[in-house]
């Protein structure tokens, strides 16, 4: 019997994993602003009509990233996985089950989900720099589908340990200023580089368009991935509106 297996963009980072009736939706951002930062691209639909998830994965507790509204839209049976130390701050606004996983420990979230955390080059602070720092990429097995979603990061060169992946979700941006970004986010270059290093089935650029966080605007990652990947003649990378999906 064939899995069938769907990867549905909503926005920035938030991706909605569909196998076989599983799901997962990734750092849910549906509000209007981050922070001080207003969003550029709307939801592609009403939040209210978003699939209620089997699980929530969050990544860090940047604004953008972990939207405590967005995460007040679904029941509070749904099971909420973080880095450690954020259960604390996402306890204090919903009842939903937490699970927290540390660097490099697997956790089995549901009888057909685990995840396995993995260190990012990214701080997660809140808004003092002292406190909810956790940052956590994820490597997720849904039904026998393996799928490799790291959150924002800079390029690390043991990601490339994590092989072969029906589905990578690989940020893009924001780009500049570059000496200061790259550090800390990945860029066009480092994500088709990470692309191939991984060997990716399928690899869908997030982190694009919603949110003007740097120098460049929204949509410059995309334009100068689009370019590169049209130049290297890579067959890796899906683009995806938001609102629009693929299967994998």
């Amino acid at each position: 019997m064939s899995t069938q297996s769907q990867v549905t963009y909503i926005g920035h980072a938030t991706c909605l994993l569909e196998v076989d009736g599983l799901s997962l939706l990734t750092d849910p951002i549906f509000s209007q602003r981050a922070l001080m930062l207003r969003r550029k691209q709307p939801l592609p639909m009403p939040a209210n009509q978003i699939p209620v998830p089997s699980a929530i994965v969050v990544s860090h507790a940047h604004y953008d990233h972990f939207d405590i509204p967005s995460l007040k839209f679904f029941p509070s049976t749904v099971p909420i996985v973080t880095a450690r130390g954020l259960g604390r701050l996402i306890s204090k606004f919903v009842r939903n089950p937490v699970v927290e996983i540390s660097h490099d420990a697997t956790e089995q979230i549901l009888p057909d989900l685990r995840m396995t955390a993995f260190p990012v080059n990214h701080s997660g602070f809140r808004l003092t720099g002292l406190t909810y720092r956790g940052t956590n990429g994820y490597w997720i097995e849904m039904k026998g589908k393996k799928i490799f979603f790291p959150g924002d990061t800079g390029y690390r060169d043991d990601f490339k340990s994590f092989r072969n992946p029906d589905l990578a979700l690989l940020p893009i941006g924001p780009c500049e200023p570059a000496w200061f970004m790259r550090k800390r986010h990945l860029n066009p270059e480092d994500a088709l580089r990470l692309a191939n290093e991984l060997d990716s089935k399928l690899t869908v650029p997030i982190n694009w368009g919603t949110f003007k966080l740097g120098f460049d605007a929204p949509d410059a990652p995309l334009a100068r991935l689009e370019s590169l990947i049209a130049d290297a003649h890579s067959a890796r990378f899906k683009i995806l509106q938001p609102g629009s999906h693929a299967e994998f």
